[in-house]
């Protein structure tokens, strides 16, 4: 944890002004939302589940971060451009329908603002290694106990599975340009994509 908080805040410091204000997107028990508002960030923070939104907000009482609880995220409760920068830690994975829920990301950010999302690492050895449970193993599971079981329901939601390219091209769909996909040998990759002003995304269309 402390290695992703670390990262998010690397690349905040690299792309947005200080005081910028962010968006964490499923924020679940505040730690990163936290780290962010600890390194001078204004800090919102929404998640899907009640009971992640309530832990959060008591841990963390006493911390600038509001934390909010949005039970459709497709209809984010922020207006147009509200924010420099958006942060998602392994979020994506599990959402559907995904373009339409990075294109939501996209209209309460700023033009020139960022998104900071962490993905799957397909590439890295522990990904195949899940791969096979997934397709190979996991029939045999349910018949297994403890952890076994809990990983079984990991990898039945972590939906969203796919090469470096492939989420390029869905986040390209949903209105965002990738600036980079940052792997570092770890199983999560940061796709780091901007919201390039209208203007300047119709000209760089054209020069395709």
């Amino acid at each position: 944890m402390v290695e992703r908080l670390t990262r998010f805040v690397e690349q905040l410091k690299r792309r947005l002004p200080d005081r910028a204000r962010i968006l964490d997107f499923g924020c679940g028990t505040g730690d990163i939302a936290v780290r962010c508002g600890r390194e001078g960030y204004q800090v919102d923070a929404v998640d899907a589940s009640a009971g992640m939104v309530e832990a959060a907000t008591g841990r963390f009482r006493a911390e600038s971060v509001v934390f909010r609880f949005c039970e459709d995220t497709l209809k984010l409760p922020y207006a147009n451009g509200t924010f420099d920068g958006v942060i998602a830690s392994s979020v994506v994975e599990y959402i559907g329908p995904l373009e339409a829920q990075l294109r939501e990301l996209h209209r309460v950010c700023k033009a020139g603002g960022h998104a900071f999302i962490t993905v799957p690492n397909m590439s890295h050895p522990i990904r195949w290694g899940e791969a096979i449970e997934r397709f190979l193993v996991s029939p045999v599971l349910p018949r297994l106990a403890g952890s076994w079981r809990e990983r079984e329901e990991y990898l039945k939601l972590s939906i969203n599975r796919v090469s470096r390219r492939a989420w390029r091209g869905t986040f390209e769909r949903a209105g965002w340009t990738v600036v980079a996909i940052e792997h570092r040998s770890t199983p999560l990759a940061m796709i780091v994509a901007e919201k390039v002003e209208e203007r300047e995304s119709m000209r760089a269309e054209a020069l395709r």
